[in-house]
């Protein structure tokens, strides 16, 4: 809008970016204020952002005095802008009172500075400034409207700074209440602060009662702080103090006192000190500036960030009508970027709604975010409504990804396993599976070992894999080992027993383990039990002390004497199964069971043990579970 002889006129024709106007306001000075804004604007200026910092500390000005801030030409600023409006009757050209300040990175952020004023004559322009007849006599709040206008019109800038004046003033309120969208309070936790800051934010706060109907963000920041032991809880009571006479709930944020003549420079530590304590507590205030910006991009995924931590942490409050209106327009600012969409979505998810969850997925995808971790996020949700076609498919797009990560890649087998479908030429053949080494690939076993579709796949990869002139002897027999439980528990006992013999020929010449796999292979085969081989397990078992043996060991050793003939010592380690149970734990709350040769949960390997229990007290009827399974 401008103010012409026509009065004043909006501008509605132009979509611009949103701009977020930003105040620092203390009651008192000595806190760091001014610093504090600097260090914000070098920030936001060095990760890209475009940023106007305006000097309206109108009694003590200086903001151009900061090496970074330093504008390109001399130029007037806010003093000048209000006195040639009220001399001309129209609203200037803010262009005029406006800089812009040396490159700042590499990532395009611009500075600006609109100083306070030209220091010739300025004293005396700030003295011919009646403020409140500005207000009440002549448009002021209508010009300061249109100057924040031509801020957004002309400069197009993410962020503006406003450095206002301490305690009350007749400027006061244009800084804080009517011009910004969030202010920044800096002060020392003293009485004096304390009586000082009540009115001030509960008139910033009446704002949102006002016809404007402006709800502006406040953040504490409790400054010059001495880095001291608080023994006394002085601060501590002071602290909680101001959280009851400011009415917010959240710690204030804190910089400490740092005492370093490096100050008497002026130097921006974000800019020349950026790993010190000062400087992160500096980044800090900007990370609550952005996050309550829903219009920042970076900003939003640290709010949907932050909240998806507090779910985790069971931090989230009973009422949150006020978090669901804000993610509302973190989508509505961003509806046509990919990754918050699909940030959203996955916070979605986290709060158990899975309706909005799956629409917001649908719409990351969409708009371009085809990543894995937004394939496989939505094969989770079409998992559990039932969609398995559709989920199988958001699987097979995630391990088109060669860069997948381990998590991400098992979490996406696990689905594919759980489903029982029928793909695992696809699976084996995926670009994830491809680049493994041989030796991630043989970490996966325990994987494939849950359930048919599993096995298929496993089988497959490792048939493959042999097929490698290249391996290392370790990982080829490591491989053919793993190979054999695989066809074993598919049925196919043949197969189990031809990879056995391709390491030792004889079962005399074989390992424990070898040994009772190829007894077990060749019952499946001749559909009888040869107890010699069984005995060749036993000999090797009275070699080996039963410490340290697991559940599994016994469940094995319990088959192999019943099938000589020695019931009381297979019925021995049927008990011994059971009781190492108690003290074995597993990271997965499962077994592997030489009955179906399948990892199984703690109460099917018990089934198990009572199958094999039946068989060794007569039930020759009943046969271990993987024999004619054969697929």
């Amino acid at each position: 809008m401008r103010r012409d002889r026509k009065g004043w006129v909006f501008n509605c024709a132009k979509r611009f970016d949103i701009m977020y106007v930003t105040t620092f306001y203390s009651f008192k000075g000595g806190v760091g204020r001014t610093m504090s804004l600097v260090n914000t604007a070098f920030t936001l200026a060095m990760e890209g952002r475009n940023v106007i910092v305006v000097d309206f500390d109108l009694e003590a000005p200086g903001l151009d005095t900061f090496n970074v801030l330093k504008p390109s030409k001399e130029v007037p600023g806010v003093i000048d802008f209000v006195i040639q409006y009220l001399e001309t009757g129209q609203s200037p050209d803010a262009r005029e009172f406006i800089a812009g300040c040396a490159q700042i990175g590499d990532k395009g952020g611009k500075l600006w500075v609109m100083p306070s004023g030209r220091t010739g004559a300025y004293a005396t322009n700030l003295n011919q400034i009646d403020w409140k007849g500005l207000y009440e006599n002549q448009d002021g709040f209508l010009l300061f409207e249109d100057l924040k206008a031509q801020w957004r019109e002309e400069l197009n800038p993410d962020y503006v700074l406003i450095d206002s004046r301490t305690g009350h003033s007749d400027t006061s309120g244009i800084c804080t209440r009517q011009l910004p969208d969030a202010v920044v309070i800096l002060f020392f936790p003293n009485e004096q602060n304390l009586r000082g800051l009540v009115d001030v934010v509960a008139d910033i706060r009446e704002e949102s009662n006002s016809m404007r109907k402006k709800n502006i963000n406040i953040h504490f920041v409790m400054s010059n702080v001495p880095d001291l032991d608080d023994e006394d809880h002085i601060l501590v009571n002071q602290i909680d103090e101001f959280k009851r006479q400011l009415g917010f709930q959240q710690d204030p944020m804190i910089v400490h006192r740092y005492d370093s003549l490096s100050l008497l420079n002026q130097v921006v530590f974000a800019s020349e000190r950026p790993k010190s304590r000062l400087a992160k507590e500096y980044r800090n205030i900007v990370r609550e500036i952005t996050v309550r910006n829903y219009e920042d991009r970076d900003g939003a995924l640290d709010y949907i960030n932050r909240w998806r931590d507090r779910k985790r942490r069971s931090l989230i409050s009973n009422d949150l009508s006020e978090h669901d209106e804000i993610l509302d327009k973190i989508q509505n600012a961003h509806s046509n970027d990919g990754e918050v969409l699909f940030r959203l979505g996955d916070l979605k998810g986290h709060m158990g709604d899975l309706v909005s969850s799956s629409e917001l997925m649908d719409k990351a995808i969409n708009a371009g975010y085809k990543q894995p971790d937004a394939y496989l996020k939505r094969s989770s949700i079409l998992e559990q409504s039932g969609d398995y076609e559709r989920m199988k498919q958001d699987v097979m797009q995630t391990l088109q990804f060669v860069e997948i990560s381990p998590l991400m890649l098992r979490e996406a087998l696990y689905r594919i396993i759980r489903s029982d479908a029928a793909c695992e030429k696809e699976i084996v053949e995926s670009p994830a599976i491809h680049a493994l080494s041989p030796q991630n690939k043989i970490d996966l076993t325990s994987m494939f070992q849950r359930s048919r579709t599993g096995l298929r796949i496993g089988a497959n990869l490792f048939a493959r894999l042999l097929q490698a002139e290249d391996l290392p002897e370790n990982q080829r027999n490591r491989i053919q080992y793993n190979l054999s439980l695989l066809y074993m528990g598919l049925g196919r006992c043949q197969d189990g027993a031809d990879i056995i013999l391709n390491t030792s020929q004889n079962i005399n010449d074989m390992n424990i383990q070898d040994a009772f796999n190829y007894a077990m292979a060749k019952w499946g085969i001749q559909d009888k039990v040869e107890s010699e081989d069984f005995q060749r397990v036993v000999e090797l078992s009275q070699s080996e002390p039963d410490e340290n043996k697991g559940p599994n060991y016994f469940q094995c050793m319990a088959i192999a004497y019943w099938a000589i003939g020695n019931k009381k010592t297979a019925i021995s380690h049927i008990k011994q199964a059971r009781q190492s149970l108690d003290g074995h734990i597993t990271v997965t709350g499962s077994e592997f069971s030489c009955w179906s040769y399948k990892l199984v949960s703690i109460p099917k390997f018990l089934n198990d043990l009572d199958a094999i229990q039946k068989l060794i007290e007569g039930c020759v009827s009943d046969k271990p579970a993987f024999m004619g399974s054969e697929t």
